[in-house]
């Protein structure tokens, strides 16, 4: 009999308001493609296990792969969402996907970090650095072969910058041989929050340097290819400023 091979999992970090944001929409995403690869049936497969656990495996029930009786409420995303403000967390949490989360891998803060990328680098940073490595041994623990870590946050607002930008550090410094995957939104040129093209330029420092892979995102790029594509106006989905105070498209992300 051939043996399975290993399933390699990723750990997905969301960081600030677009991070959060971002993390919602691919994991509605991820559910749907699945779906649709599977001619509709929401089955627990291999694809499945790299970003989803089934949260019956570890306590004796059957795992059944690929049968398609596997309900929403029995999956949990390999998720840890951080912010310095609730809001969106809370949205998340309120949301048709909120059973995809377990509460005890939310770290969330009240204040923000004002659009300032050393507030969230040198205060929430090392504030939160315990809670947050916590969290990821948490979900490490789900993982019988840890591959990635993938980071979702921008680049202009305080938390993505400043505190995303530390979260990869502490990754690296505890993961050193697991593949770190940033994707980074830009901020675009309208933004109006006046610190991002600053904080852009301290956390893409912190990038070069953390970062196994990092993509790019912009918005303005993401929707002139949309348009191009359908011919039709795109409304922007995030932004690489912190948003709580403007940036573009108003309801970007920190």
């Amino acid at each position: 009999i051939a043996a399975r091979p290993m399933v390699r999992e990723v750990i997905t970090v969301q960081v600030g308001q677009c991070g959060n944001q971002v993390g919602s929409r691919f994991w509605d995403l991820a559910l749907r493609e699945h779906a649709a690869w599977s001619s509709g049936i929401a089955a627990y497969d291999e694809p499945m296990s790299t970003f989803f656990r089934h949260v019956d495996a570890r306590s004796g029930a059957p795992l059944a792969l690929g049968d398609g009786t596997v309900p929403i409420s029995s999956l949990r995303a390999r998720a840890v969402m951080v912010d310095t403000e609730e809001g969106v967390v809370s949205q998340v949490l309120r949301s048709p996907l909120a059973e995809l989360f377990d509460r005890s891998q939310v770290l969330a803060d009240v204040s923000g970090a004002g659009n300032n990328w050393a507030h969230g680098h040198e205060h929430y940073g090392p504030l939160h650095r315990d809670g947050l490595l916590e969290r990821v041994r948490r979900a490490a623990s789900h993982c019988d072969s840890l591959q990635a870590f993938s980071l979702l946050h921008s680049m202009g607002g305080g938390t993505g910058s400043g505190l995303g930008s530390y979260v990869l550090e502490a990754l690296a410094d505890e993961y050193p041989r697991t593949i770190r995957f940033a994707t980074a939104v830009f901020p675009s040129e309208s933004d109006d929050v006046v610190t991002s093209p600053y904080n852009t330029v301290l956390a893409a420092a912190e990038l070069a340097e953390h970062a196994t892979v990092a993509m790019p995102l912009q918005n303005a790029a993401l929707a002139a290819m949309v348009d191009h594509a359908e011919g039709g106006a795109t409304p922007h989905a995030a932004s690489g400023g912190d948003g709580r105070g403007g940036g573009s498209g108003g309801r970007g992300g920190g």
